[in-house]
């Protein structure tokens, strides 16, 4: 009897931290890949047999690949995006933000904006930022501003500084500034070491790690000789241009795809260990390029800024663009358990849904959830039937890089089989009396090469594509 007593009032305690037990392991840990100026094209699961890519390629063998995943056409917008799940006009930073005395323009997230990060932080998740974040420079930018407990490897200004150009903004390795980090040839594989470093450290307890590779953004000459190795003197498939000499084109293509390789042999560094603690099953993992890239598509180099590729200095020229191949990204989740292995969805997603799904894979209550423009793909990942989006509508303003000063804001709207552009002024009129606007029809034109603005033939497509758009820009305050 006595022991009857004894025991009696330990019996609620204990059911209590089995049930705290027990809901912190119905956390998963989250693993967010994002990868540098990576189009989806060059990714082996869509369909290249020649990039080397085995890990991306088994994370769609294991996760489902998304074939219309969507971003910005360049980098600070798209990682806004993402890590808040609103439109980067909401945010203020329509284009890359700049390098040069960056704490004077002035130019981040606006202060107290809520991010993945910080919603995950009051859920009870570390978190954590290894590698690239260009959201902002100088103290009010850091991450650990917006919800990061750990972050290094991000551009940023220590105190006290203002810098005048970018060799002088230092990276922060390991709690170190190294000026030099970005240009060294093995810097990949100290942000993996780094990120193995942050999930063994944490995986007594749910985690979030925002692994934010630099590559394959330019330049393409720091990776390791082994990566480059895959493609020594191998020929390779290259878009058809006269712009460029095929040897010139086919070093370029050699370069990206090692970066590229470079960028998965690290990610599968971070994966495997993930294995060897056991954690893999108790993780999900999205992978995001975030932006697209062309290598001699329409006779460019580069993003949504590309430059013409021709010989010489000719190449200086920007060309602004929403092209697929600028905007159409890798987009793979893998859920063991959760999400059905090797499966593939033609859904129209974008980076706006990480942060709703996210909140529901961690269980997060609906008002502790940001305000966002995303939809949560979560109906999508278990296969249950869900309404969703049937186009994606999307703003570029390109404010730096342009020709001559000047200024392009694009509007586009996307759906399965059309895409309509609008270039336009700052003021909503036509840039240059509306003859840049382009309209494809992808069904036939893929790779968007034949502008039907403005012909006959789809005139009541461009109508009915011109209204949905405008009425977007109406709804969202834009010109």
């Amino acid at each position: 009897m006595n022991r009857c007593v004894f025991f009696t009032p330990v019996a609620p305690a204990l059911a209590l931290l089995l049930a705290l037990i027990q809901a912190v392991a119905a956390r998963p840990n989250v693993l967010l890949i994002y990868t540098d100026d990576h189009a989806q094209w060059a990714v082996g699961a869509y369909g290249n047999k020649q990039v080397h890519t085995p890990t991306m390629d088994r994370l769609a063998a294991e996760g489902m690949r998304f074939d219309r995943g969507f971003t910005k056409p360049v980098c600070s917008p798209s990682r806004a995006m993402l890590l808040t799940g609103k439109h980067s006009h909401r945010l203020g930073i329509p284009d890359f933000i700049a390098f040069g005395n960056p704490v004077k323009e002035d130019v981040g997230l606006p202060a107290k904006t809520a991010t993945i990060a910080s919603m995950l932080k009051r859920r009870g998740y570390a978190t954590g930022l290894v590698g690239k974040w260009h959201l902002g420079y100088g103290p009010k930018y850091y991450p650990t501003k917006f919800g990061f407990d750990h972050a290094e490897g991000y551009r940023h200004i220590a105190p006290g500084k203002d810098p005048a150009g970018v060799g002088q903004i230092p990276f922060l390795v390991n709690g170190r500034e190294v000026p030099s980090f970005r240009s060294a040839t093995n810097h990949t594989d100290i942000l993996a070491d780094r990120a193995i470093d942050f999930i063994e450290k944490n995986r007594e307890k749910p985690f979030f790690l925002f692994f934010s590779i630099y590559l394959p953004h330019l330049p393409w000459h720091a990776v390791p000789e082994a990566d480059k190795a895959h493609y020594a003197n191998k020929d390779l498939s290259l878009p058809t241009t006269d712009a460029i000499d095929h040897g010139q084109l086919l070093d370029l293509t050699r370069q990206y795809y090692a970066n590229i390789t470079c960028a998965d042999r690290s990610m599968g560094r971070v994966l495997e260990r993930f294995d060897e603690l056991k954690l893999a099953d108790n993780t999900v993992v999205i992978f995001i390029g975030d932006n697209g890239f062309m290598v001699g598509q329409h006779d460019l180099l580069g993003k949504g800024n590309a430059r013409f590729i021709h010989r010489g200095e000719r190449g200086r020229l920007r060309r602004p663009n929403m092209f697929d191949d600028s905007v159409l990204v890798p987009y793979i989740v893998r859920w063991p358990d959760k999400v059905r292995a090797g499966s593939v969805s033609k859904r129209i997603v974008s980076t706006l849904d990480v942060l709703p799904t996210i909140a529901d894979i961690a269980g997060v209550p609906a008002e502790r959830r940001p305000a966002v423009d995303g939809q949560s793909l979560l109906p999508i990942l278990k296969g249950t039937p869900a309404d969703w989006r049937d186009a994606w509508f999307d703003t570029y303003d390109m404010v730096h890089l342009g020709n001559d000063g000047e200024v392009s804001h694009m509007r586009m709207i996307r759906t399965a089989d059309w895409k309509l552009i609008l270039y336009q002024e700052a003021d909503g009129s036509p840039l240059d009396g509306g003859a840049r606007h382009e309209l494809f029809y992808l069904g036939r034109d893929p790779g968007e090469s034949n502008n039907l603005f403005g012909k006959q033939e789809s005139s009541a497509a461009q109508r009915r594509l011109e209204a949905r758009l405008r009425s977007w820009m109406r709804i969202n305050g834009l010109k």
